[in-house]
C-alpha cells in the first residue's frame, strides 16, 4: 500500500494540491493500480505465431533513402522567429 507520506511527496513533486480526503481516495486507487501491475508482472506471456495476421513482414519494408536538402535558408527565413538558423518556439515547461 502506498503511504500518505509517499503520496504527499508525489503531490509536492508534481505540484498538486490535494485535500486529506483526496489523499486517502487517491492512495487507495494508486494501491489498486500498483497491485494490478504486480499481477501483470507475474503473468506468463508466450509468443503466438498464429496471431500475426496484421503484422508487416520485415522483407516488405522499404529501405531508407538519405537525401540532402539544399534550401535550408529558404525554410528558416519563413519561420516566425529565428535566431542563428534555429526556430524560436514558446516555452512550454517551467
Amino acid at each position: 500500500m502506498i503511504t500518505t507520506e509517499n503520496l504527499k511527496l508525489l503531490c509536492e513533486l508534481s505540484k498538486l494540491h490535494l485535500s486529506d480526503a483526496e489523499l486517502l481516495e487517491y492512495g487507495k486507487e494508486m494501491t489498486d493500480i500498483i497491485g494490478l501491475m504486480d499481477t501483470i508482472g507475474e503473468s506468463n506471456f508466450e509468443y503466438n505465431p498464429i496471431d500475426t495476421a496484421n503484422a508487416v513482414p520485415f522483407l516488405e519494408l522499404r529501405t531508407d533513402n538519405i537525401e540532402t536538402f539544399d534550401n535550408m535558408d529558404g525554410i528558416v527565413e519563413r519561420g516566425p522567429q529565428v535566431i542563428e538558423h534555429q526556430f524560436v518556439v514558446p516555452k512550454i515547461v517551467d
